[in-house]
């Protein structure tokens, strides 16, 4: 087949997105598939060195929340350059200007599309216009659903990565079909038997990881929906308990700023640390020198760097959230808590049950095989297959009449 990816999300961008996207494409790609990615054109200091990625000429978007991303202005008139791909199917992973341009030349092609969501809108309001959240709300939701529900209804298919995300699309009446399928991610660099035990302790000691020092980690976008300064109050109140301890903070964002003032607010500087953006190739170590993964997003559709973190027997301390009931079982490979006050119990309780710990840690791994890049990249293909027989009849169908 021949694959077209549409997103205004990649390489050199880093993002769930982006990481979805690269996984699937090295997956397709694995399977025998043609796969060209149709993107904004990248910063200056990339060069792009793939013939499968089209570039198209974007603008750089004015907005902090939005660093990085460019938008193609007019996105329509490339569509000769899409047409001469010849695609058998589109694959939007975007809702704004390469997705535009995905669902034109889907329409005027009549090729089959598949949309996948990576983001609910209506989650994310204070992205679209952060006036109307505060004065207008119900009028800003009803533009992020204007905005989700463009693909959902015109597209063949639309994936969404858990069933959380299924039933809220049903529940808010999205039209369109749509099918659940988990976004898979190349495992391996995240395994412990996939880095040497002296790099590993290069890092912590490059970190200023102390011996014996217990860890807790965050890897995650510093964004407002994220809620890490709920993560900073909770373990400061452990740390309170148990001073041998460190907790880092990996990512950057727009909210990066504010976070270290909170921090720096509550003098917690001397043990927790933010390392701001590391590369995406390099995350994997980074797990390795943690006790405990940590999270209290309850917006997360998919939640990748949640599998990553089970993937290197990392285990979890999360916000309960639907999208874990996939792959978290509480109690076998990570734990639950609601509010802050639950957070500071259960890291005391994983700190000072060390069989807990240990049976955490060897559940972790084998929890997430599902979610392996070639399972994820087999399951989207018989998708694919399925949507362009339907669409052959269609058309058979149509020229007879």
């Amino acid at each position: 087949m021949r694959i077209g990816i549409f997103t205004d999300a990649y390489k050199p961008l880093i993002s769930g997105v982006v990481t979805s996207v690269v996984t699937l494409k090295e997956g397709l790609e694995k399977e025998g598939h043609e796969v060209y990615i149709i993107a904004p054109s990248a910063p200056r200091h990339y060069k792009e060195l793939d013939p499968k990625v089209l570039r198209l000429k974007g603008f750089i978007i004015p907005r902090r929340s939005l660093k990085g991303f460019r938008w193609i202005p007019l996105s329509r008139i490339f569509t000769k350059r899409v047409r001469d791909l010849k695609l058998d199917v589109i694959h939007i992973h975007t809702e704004f200007s390469a997705g535009d341009l995905g669902l034109h030349v889907g329409k005027k092609f009549k090729i089959p599309m598949v949309y996948t969501l990576h983001t609910s809108y209506q989650d994310y309001t204070h992205y679209i216009s952060k006036f109307l959240t505060k004065f207008a709300p119900s009028l800003a939701k009803r533009g992020a659903f204007i905005i989700n529900n463009r693909y959902t209804k015109n597209c063949q298919m639309t994936i969404v990565p858990t069933k959380k995300i299924y039933d809220k699309m049903i529940r808010l009446k999205h039209d369109g079909r749509f099918t659940v399928i988990p976004s898979g991610i190349d495992l391996k660099p995240f395994y412990k038997s996939s880095h040497d035990p002296k790099d590993v302790e290069a890092l912590r000691e490059k970190l200023g990881i102390k011996q014996g020092e217990f860890v807790a980690m965050v890897v995650a976008r510093v964004a407002k929906e994220k809620s890490l300064p709920d993560l900073v109050d909770g373990f400061i109140e452990f740390h309170k308990h148990y001073p041998n301890s460190r907790f880092i903070i990996i990512g950057d964002g727009p909210d990066r700023p504010a976070l270290e003032h909170h921090i720096d607010k509550l003098d917690a500087r001397d043990f927790i640390q933010t390392t701001g953006f590391v590369k995406h190739e390099e995350v994997g170590i980074y797990y390795q020198v943690a006790d405990v993964f940590l999270n209290a997003s309850t917006t997360e559709t998919q939640g990748l760097t949640y599998v990553e973190a089970l993937a290197a027997s990392l285990p979890i301390i999360v916000r309960y959230d639907e999208v874990f009931d996939a792959f978290v079982t509480d109690g076998e490979n990570g734990l639950f808590f609601n509010k802050t006050e639950e957070l500071t119990e259960l890291l005391i309780k994983v700190q000072e049950d060390k069989v807990l710990l240990e049976k955490l840690r060897k559940n972790a791994e084998a929890s997430v095989i599902n979610y392996s890049q070639e399972q994820y990249a087999k399951n989207v293909t018989k998708l694919y297959e399925e949507l362009i027989k339907e669409n052959n009849e269609k058309l058979a169908l149509k020229n007879k009449k």
